[in-house]
This record gives C-alpha cells, sequence and structure tokens, in this order.
C-alpha cells in the first residue's frame, strides 16, 4: 500500500509539471544521478567531472586528460524507477569533445537523451560552448516523442578563484511533436583552497526562478564532500567522492519532502 501511494505521488508530480510547461525534463531533476547531485545539481561551474560538461561543454579545457565516468542511481527509494548516465571526455584531432547519454524512467514511462558538445577559447579565461542535444520521451500505451535541440553556453574566469558560467537549454528545437523547454542557467564558483562555493540561478519557462547554492570541500583533495539545497523543490543532497590513481568513485544522496530519498553511485575512468 505504501508503494502504490508512493508512486502515484511521483506520477502525480512527473504529468503535472508534464502538463503545465511541457513533454520535457519532467524528471530529471530528481533524478540524482552524476557528482554533480551532491552540489544540488550545479553544473554550469566547475568542471571537475564529465557529467558537469554535459550541460556546460565550455568547461571544457585543452589540457584535460581522456575521461569516462559511469552514472547510476534508483531515484525514490523504494520504487521501480532507475537512472543512469554515461559521459566521455575526449579529442577529435585537437579540439576537446564531450559526449554522453542519459536515462530516466521504469516500464511505463522513460526519458533518454543524447548530447555532444564541444568549446571555443575566445580569450584567456573566456570560452563560449555548443551542444547538439537528441531527446526521446517514451510513455506506455502512448506515442513515443522525439526532439532534437541546440544549446549555447560560456564560461569566465574572471580571476584565479571565481568562476562564471551559463547556459541557455533547447535554444533551437528541431521538433514537430513535441517542444522542450528552455531553461537559462547561470552560475558562480568561489575557490578558497579549502572549499569550493557554488551558486546558481535556474529559469524555466512557465516555472519560477530556482535558486541553488552548493559547498564542495576542494577538488584537490582525494577524497571530497559535497552538500548543497535547491529552493524551488526545497530538497537536500550531499555526497562524497573517492580518487585514486585514475579512477574514483562516488555516492549521491537527494532528499525532497515530498518525495522518497534517491541514492546514487557512479564511477570514473581516467585515461593518459
Amino acid at each position: 500500500m505504501t508503494q502504490q501511494k508512493n508512486m502515484l505521488i511521483v506520477w502525480r508530480f512527473v504529468l503535472g509539471v508534464s502538463l503545465s510547461t511541457s513533454l520535457g525534463f519532467s524528471a530529471f531533476e530528481f533524478q540524482s544521478v552524476g557528482w554533480a547531485a551532491a552540489a544540488a545539481n550545479i553544473r554550469v561551474v566547475g568542471a571537475e567531472h564529465p557529467d558537469r560538461l554535459m550541460i556546460n561543454p565550455a568547461l571544457l579545457k585543452q589540457d584535460f586528460q581522456c575521461q569516462t565516468g559511469f552514472q547510476y542511481s534508483r531515484p525514490f527509494d523504494g520504487l521501480d524507477l532507475q537512472a543512469g548516465s554515461l559521459a566521455m571526455r575526449y579529442y577529435i584531432r585537437t579540439r576537446p569533445v564531450i559526449s554522453g547519454f542519459t536515462y530516466f524512467g521504469d516500464e511505463f514511462y522513460s526519458e533518454m537523451m543524447l548530447t555532444s558538445g564541444t568549446a571555443w577559447s575566445i580569450s584567456p579565461g573566456f570560452q563560449v560552448g555548443a551542444s547538439l542535444n537528441l531527446f526521446r520521451l517514451s510513455v506506455a500505451e502512448y506515442d513515443t516523442h522525439v526532439a532534437g535541440s541546440f544549446s549555447a553556453s560560456m564560461s569566465l574566469a574572471l580571476t584565479e578563484k571565481i568562476q562564471l558560467g551559463s547556459v541557455l537549454q533547447h535554444v533551437a528545437q528541431f521538433s514537430n511533436s513535441m517542444s522542450l523547454p528552455q531553461r537559462f542557467h547561470f552560475g558562480a564558483a568561489y575557490d578558497s583552497g579549502l572549499m569550493l562555493l557554488l551558486f546558481a540561478l535556474e529559469k524555466e519557462a512557465a516555472l519560477p526562478l530556482d535558486v541553488c547554492v552548493a559547498l564542495v570541500t576542494s577538488p584537490k583533495r582525494k577524497w571530497q564532500f559535497a552538500i548543497g539545497y535547491r529552493d524551488l523543490s526545497r530538497s537536500i543532497s550531499a555526497g562524497w567522492r573517492l580518487r585514486f590513481g585514475n579512477f574514483g568513485m562516488h555516492y549521491t544522496s537527494v532528499i525532497n519532502p515530498e518525495l522518497p530519498i534517491s541514492h546514487g553511485l557512479g564511477v570514473e575512468l581516467i585515461f593518459p
């Protein structure tokens, strides 16, 4: 009985967002996939993990090593929902590229997205990025919807300690059956040396402005902790990340007052 009640809560949320905004990204906010979920899913600043580059490819640098990150999550503990992603950053000749795949859903409802992006350096500390996205939404007993989009992003290092980033998702769309809501992200990061302070504003069509804050221990440490808060959903997130050599792993948890807790695990591989 409890599981059925929780499932009704989830479906009310999913369908409510779908009907009030559009049939796109209705559940990705709470899926708890990737290390960024521990820091309130702020993915427009900070480039220490490939899942952030999938949203803001302007964070790509020329001096990185090829890296692959795999994430798996059980959103809303006790339900049959699953989520996962696979992200790879690599070079095509001398151009840095990020490509990835993201999934959320169960046997009745599923969302899948493929994305690939790159970056261009405009001046020292200032980069712009662009990505192409392919989104697929499937609901049991209904038609499957597919849409493509183009997203633009930027990254600006004001000083060695302060970084800004912004993303406009789905600025141009290619679909006759589904409209993806445009979403604007703006973020700032301050690196104190011991801690990384993150702040972000997000605005999606028909939804109020979302304020996100997070605190992450220094990315230079082998063992990292992160905690974050999202104002719109009133969700609290936390997690840890351990790196040794060319291998890393992390755990994330997202607590939403209206939904069951979400858990996520991930591994990372760096190729010299």
